[in-house]
């Protein structure tokens, strides 16, 4: 098996949106990198993000906000070295009839989400930017105006992979500029 590399990030879905971050700003001594009403991200290292936070509104009528249907752990994230390992697990979970339910172009990651029997929702990404491009990028104009990404269909990228296009080619958004294109996508 190719291990992750790292613990990447968790994401929060939270009726507490702003009582989420400030938690995690004082508790972390943390940073924003991207903040609009919907999502924020939060980091306390070099890492583009270590805590995503979704804001689901306002806590429904009759309810304390906790634990409730919604509230909670989001995603976890595990980021490997690069493309083939990426795709090594992707081929291996595919073959063994493991599919992931989403997979996104985020800029900063290229990743593949997968829900594990009880519904916990895995993350599994390269990082396609270094550090400093990632934080660029999240101040800019293409990520303020879409946050999630694009989607990609895996089959299609691991054969374009496995022909040999550079990763460059596979893993970037259409609305990225250029000068981000410098990271260490592999």
């Amino acid at each position: 098996m190719v291990a992750p590399t790292k613990f990447a990030h968790v994401v929060y879905a939270t009726h507490r949106y702003e009582e989420m971050i400030d938690w995690y700003l004082d508790v972390f001594e943390a940073r924003v990198q991207h903040r609009n009403a919907k999502l924020a991200f939060l980091t306390y290292d070099d890492e583009h993000h270590r805590f995503a936070f979704a804001n689901l509104g306002p806590i429904p009528d009759g309810q304390d906000g906790k634990k409730r249907r919604g509230v909670g752990v989001a995603h976890v994230a595990y980021t490997w070295d690069d493309m083939p390992g990426l795709m090594t697990v992707y081929k291996r979970l595919r073959d063994r009839g493991v599919r992931p339910q989403t997979c996104l172009r985020h800029g900063l990651t290229f990743s593949m989400y997968y829900n594990d029997p009880d519904g916990n929702q895995m993350e599994f990404q390269i990082d396609t930017l270094d550090p400093d491009a990632a934080n660029a990028f999240m101040d800019g104009p293409a990520f303020a105006a879409n946050p999630i990404g694009e989607p990609f269909d895996p089959d299609e990228v691991l054969a374009r992979f496995e022909a040999g296009e550079p990763v460059e080619q596979l893993v970037y958004r259409s609305d990225q500029p250029a000068a981000a294109l410098a990271g260490p996508a592999r």
